[in-house]
């Protein structure tokens, strides 16, 4: 089960409640576009009945692990301090020893100081892929505060295709700041793995040069001194004539 993040989640909930799971205390709910999955879980049963979008995936399954792990990292530190009882001992450890079902880790999660760069990072690339200045539309962040700090989800209208539908939700972050940075974490990941979008990254820059460039100077030295030229000629024959 350590890769099992739904499981993981029911066990976390089950052991802060102190009860079994109803129908009703965790929700999941998943959205499409085109091919690919997104889903959203709800914790009902918990205060404030938080929520958290996952990454996209190609399937609806793992649309709601993906949701489930974002879950359980906004919730590592409450999950880490709940003592659990080992069946047959009596003795109460902490989850963290107990392993809570195997809590899954997260993959790709940016390492702290580097906020910023990853968003740096996407815009670049996204400059590229758009073949024009980059406009304040097209990257749309939506930031929510979660009971860990901030998550954001990222769409980018300006790309072509279904990719202008999708979304990506990134790590929670400690401030909005850096759960922007963590979301354009996730949409640049996705980027690179495209084999369209990875040819025009790796493609060399094209370097524009002015036509007219080396000319200017030439051509008007050699108009300026013929025409001036000829007209002293003219001028000089006129006086002695």
């Amino acid at each position: 089960m350590a890769g099992d993040a739904k499981t993981s989640l029911n066990q976390f909930i089950q052991k802060s409640l102190r009860k079994p799971i109803g129908k009703g205390d965790i929700v999941y709910t998943t959205q499409t576009f085109g091919t690919t999955y997104q889903s959203t879980v709800a914790l009902i049963c918990l205060e404030g009945s938080p929520q958290y979008a996952g990454e996209t995936a190609s399937t609806k399954k793992e649309a709601e692990q993906n949701a489930a792990l974002i879950a359980l990292q906004n919730h590592s530190a409450d999950a880490a301090a709940l003592p659990v009882t080992t069946p047959g001992q009596g003795k109460k450890r902490k989850a963290a020893e107990a392993g809570l079902g195997g809590m899954p880790t997260a993959i790709g999660v940016p390492a702290s100081g580097q906020s910023g760069q990853n968003k740096m990072n996407l815009n670049a690339a996204l400059g590229r892929i758009l073949r024009r200045p980059l406009t304040k539309e097209d990257t749309v962040f939506q930031s929510v505060q979660t009971v860990g700090g901030f998550q954001c989800t990222l769409s980018m209208p300006g790309l072509p295709g279904e990719w202008a539908s999708l979304a990506w939700a990134g790590e929670v972050g400690t401030n909005d700041k850096q759960a922007q940075d963590n979301a354009c974490l996730q949409a640049m990941n996705a980027i690179q793995s495209d084999p369209s979008f990875a040819a025009q990254l790796a493609a060399p820059k094209v370097v524009k040069q002015n036509p007219n460039k080396g000319k200017g100077k030439g051509g008007c030295f050699g108009k300026g001194k013929g025409k001036g030229k000829g007209k002293f000629d003219g001028g000089k024959g006129g006086f002695d004539g």
